[in-house]
């Protein structure tokens, strides 16, 4: 194997632990059942469906179409 090859082997390595970490941390966590947002309950069927979720309904949609409006036209 030359230089090239030792590298991009290790940057696949690290890649795959940077991913591996992320998934961890996002998904580890149960939810407390209350929205991180504006602090109401999180819907039963939502939890039902995401036992991880963060944020209620309207919040998470909230987030969504901000984060959907980043995409488009850029931080604001």
């Amino acid at each position: 194997m030359d230089d090239i090859d030792l590298a991009a082997e290790r940057t696949d390595m690290l890649n795959a632990a940077a991913i591996q970490a992320v998934l961890g941390r996002t998904e580890s966590v149960l939810s407390t059942g209350i929205c991180r947002a504006c602090n109401e309950e999180i819907e039963p069927e939502r939890l039902t469906a995401n036992p991880y979720a963060k944020h209620c309904r309207d919040c998470a949609d909230e987030a969504e179409s901000r984060a959907r409006m980043a995409r488009r036209c850029g931080p604001r």
